[in-house]
């Protein structure tokens, strides 16, 4: 085994004491950021779309990765998920019921609840700070068949970080 010199040192990696020169730690560091994906992205961006060098596009900011990630799960119909069936919302087969008109303000309720929930088993570093649920009753802009769902939460890690996310789910 070499004695560490000022052209080589002991990799850390390698706990038997391998030791690497300049040129193979350049050689690796190389190839490492080949094939890095160049986005820098949390997570993934949906719908996929192809990025640079085979890569998918990505949500660069923690604000974005978390909307990101409140979408894919409200919209995640339970049983949907492989390996994890309880994953997910019956949001959209909630949706399908709203306006029955026996039944809107159970609904509505419903679906409060079934946010809740999801966000606090699956997003628990999600803290929820108000759930608005909008019909076409109390927005003209809508058709009868949607609801305006308006979420305001914080990052629990990161007080700064609030934010409202706001989607429009059709019923089928």
């Amino acid at each position: 085994m070499l004695a560490p010199t000022t052209q080589n040192t002991i990799d850390p990696f390698y706990p038997d004491g391998y030791i690497s020169s300049e040129q193979d730690r350049s050689r690796i560091v190389a190839q490492k950021e080949k094939y890095a994906a160049s986005v820098g992205s949390i997570n993934f961006k949906f719908p996929l779309k192809s990025a640079n060098r085979g890569f998918f596009q990505g949500n660069q900011t923690t604000i974005l990765a978390v909307r990101e990630d409140i979408k894919t799960l409200l919209m995640t119909v339970k049983g949907e998920r492989v390996m994890n069936k309880n994953m997910g919302t019956d949001l959209p087969i909630l949706a399908g019921q709203l306006f029955e008109p026996v039944r809107q303000t159970e609904l509505l309720e419903e679906i409060r609840l079934e946010i809740t929930n999801a966000i606090e088993t699956y997003l628990s570093f999600i803290s929820l700070q108000n759930i608005d649920l909008l019909t076409s009753e109390q927005d003209p802009s809508l058709t009868v068949n949607q609801i305006r769902i308006s979420l305001a939460y914080i990052i629990k890690d990161q007080q700064a970080m609030a934010d409202r996310v706001t989607f429009t789910v059709t019923s089928a």
